[in-house]
């Protein structure tokens, strides 16, 4: 109930100036028609236009009320953002951080501004002792008081206090209190503040409605702050630039950064190199000069996979503790607008059981979504997108079902494989089979798949040779289609036994396909032409029987590929010693004969001429 009776005062209170009243129009205020209000009439119908000033319920706008301490500092934290939309995770942060302190002034409304302030650098813990405690919050601002604000809000402080030369123009300066001075040439030679008439800046003269209007429209116009959300990629402080990719997650743009660009982390002011990468931030700019970064974040994205232990709430926020696949236990909370689901299907945390597999997405540092799977689960429906076998054995897969669609999933050593009804081995599991996967803990154990299998003859547009995975794109009935070509691929030319490296650009080929994958080619056999050449070598793939060799004079730089095997090149020392491919090694230099077919390399002698340097 006090909550309630607490939020109804503040919304009451606000009405009158920092909170925009439906049944008033933004403009066309029914009072400042008349001439003793033209000059600033311009002034607050722009500011109510962009919603940073209101009126009141019939109409008026009382241009020649006083302003209170605590809305003047809400107006002015108006101005510097706080109610922009991209601003509201610093509002949250800023709460956070500082809602103990401004709880001791017991605020019926302005908690988000004044934390924002704080949050700004704007105010600390003296000022609120000055404007907001007991009576003061609703005493009217007077107007070095405001020069004191604006300073303040628009970062010139330093600068200010820096001018010790201060002599100001106005003839009742000596009223001006002396540890206000330096705000008041601040304001006034932003252009922000004018004198009262005849030489007087009235320091101890109330702020009116018309006059903060005036100001406030100003100070906006001369910050002309701009807030964009982004993702921080990287900061170069030898270069003293930024890169950051937009909210749409499109490609990074580089932006120069000063000595005058405050940096944050989490609210805490830091320097450049300090600043965590990878993580949401908020870009300030005033025109087109970064003037604040600022990480909203305090990690980056990532997943985390592992055993479900147990959940907590606690003041309404939910924990999750979850041990790791390196055996680490750790504790994320989840996000207010987090997504559960358990099988696969809608659910919440109280769905899940200790030791059930779980995938933790987490943005911001938080669970944005928490995918549940029981001990021993089944998958149905799915279709292989890639089988990674460069670090252990991973499946990827596609599924109509987002829980499922494109996870990666550990596959057992012992993993058990039928295809199309028949025990196989892993190497025949191809993209585009459709599967069905059993897990237990999360690892896959048995894999059941079906493909269909179809002829079709064409041109190679293009051959790659790789690890892990080669590809072949074939001109088919007008159309490019690529396929994936496993290891144990049979090849046939003319009838034979062929290699990939037989084959070039325009062939004609013939291909038996298996899901997304070329099981047998057949084709007829291409031109060679005999090569040689000389270098040294740079890198050696001896699983795919490939070195890279720098030949000597060549101008570009660029290593060659040469295809060798044992079984099918004859390696030889210098001195005519026999070799074998395990004894290449980078560095040395070599002489190489063979053939070349489309530009592919393919020994034949391999001479070890000098050991590496």
């Amino acid at each position: 109930m006090k909550k309630l009776i607490k939020t109804a005062a503040a919304a009451f209170a606000a009405l009158s100036l920092t909170l925009p009243v439906c049944a008033a129009p933004v403009t066309g205020f029914n009072d400042i028609d008349t001439e003793n209000f033209a000059w600033a009439k311009p002034y607050i119908e722009a500011m109510a236009q962009k919603g940073l000033i209101s009126g009141y319920e019939d109409g008026s706008f009382r241009p020649d009320n006083d302003v209170t301490r605590l809305e003047a500092l809400s107006l002015f934290a108006r101005a510097m953002g706080s109610v922009d939309s991209v601003n509201k995770p610093v509002v949250e942060i800023a709460n956070e951080k500082f809602a103990s302190v401004i709880d001791e002034y017991d605020l019926k409304w302005g908690n988000d501004e004044i934390a924002y302030l704080m949050y700004k650098g704007a105010l600390k813990k003296a000022d609120l002792d000055t404007y907001l405690k007991d009576a003061e919050k609703d005493t009217p601002m007077k107007r070095y008081e405001a020069a004191i604000i604006i300073t303040k809000a628009m970062g010139g402080e330093a600068k200010a206090l820096a001018d010790l030369g201060v002599v100001l123009d106005y003839a009742d300066s000596r009223e001006i209190p002396s540890n206000a001075i330096q705000y008041v040439a601040y304001a006034s030679d932003a252009g922000i503040m004018e004198g009262m008439g005849e030489g007087l800046f009235s320091p101890n003269t109330p702020v009116k409605r018309s006059q903060m209007a005036v100001m406030l429209s100003r100070t906006v116009e001369k910050t002309d702050y701009r807030f964009e959300k982004a993702k921080l990629l990287s900061v170069d402080t030898d270069t003293r630039t930024i890169e950051a990719a937009d909210s749409t997650g499109g490609e990074g743009k580089t932006y120069a950064y000063t000595d005058d660009t405050v940096m944050r982390s989490m609210g805490d002011e830091t320097q450049p190199k300090d600043m965590e990468t990878g993580v949401d931030a908020i870009l300030t700019f005033s025109g087109e000069t970064l003037v604040g970064v600022e990480t909203i974040a305090a990690q980056p994205d990532k997943t985390v996979r592992g055993k479900y232990v147990s959940y907590a709430t606690t003041s309404g926020k939910t924990t999750v503790k979850v041990t790791d696949e390196d055996g680490e236990t750790g504790t994320y909370e989840c996000a207010s607008d987090v997504s559960i689901t358990y099988d696969g299907t809608p659910a919440t945390v109280r769905n899940f059981s200790q030791g059930d597999v779980v995938t933790l997405k987490l943005v911001n540092g938080k669970i944005a979504e928490l995918i549940g799977e029981t001990k021993t689960s089944t998958i149905s429906g799915a279709i292989v997108e890639k089988l990674d076998i460069s670090n252990g054995v991973k499946i990827t897969i596609s599924h109509g079902n987002s829980a499922y669609d494109g996870q990666t999933y550990e596959v057992s050593e012992d993993v058990t494989v039928k295809k199309n009804d028949a025990t196989v081995g892993l190497d025949s599991i191809y993209a585009g089979d459709k599967v069905s996967l059993t897990l237990q803990y999360g690892v896959v154990t048995k894999i059941t798949a079906t493909s269909s299998k179809k002829t079709v003859e064409g041109s190679i547009r293009s051959l790659t040779i790789a690890s892990p995975q080669s590809t072949m794109t074939v001109r088919v009935d007008n159309e490019d289609v690529t396929y994936d070509i496993p290891m144990d691929v049979e090849i046939l030319i003319n009838g034979s036994e062929g290699s990939l490296y037989d084959f070039r650009v325009g062939d004609l080929v013939k291909l038996t396909v298996e899901s997304d994958a070329i099981t047998r080619i057949v084709a007829t056999s291409t031109q060679e032409s005999s090569g040689n050449m000389t270098g040294v070598v740079t890198g050696i793939n001896t699983s795919y029987g490939v070195v890279s060799i720098l030949p000597s004079g060549v101008s570009d730089g660029e290593p060659r590929q040469v295809f060798c095997k044992d079984e099918s090149t004859t390696f030889v020392a210098a001195d005519g010693k026999s070799k074998k491919m395990k004894d290449v090694k980078v560095g040395q230099t070599v002489d190489v004969r063979g053939t070349v077919s489309n530009g592919v390399f393919v020994a034949k002698l391999f001479v070890i001429v000098a050991d590496a340097q």
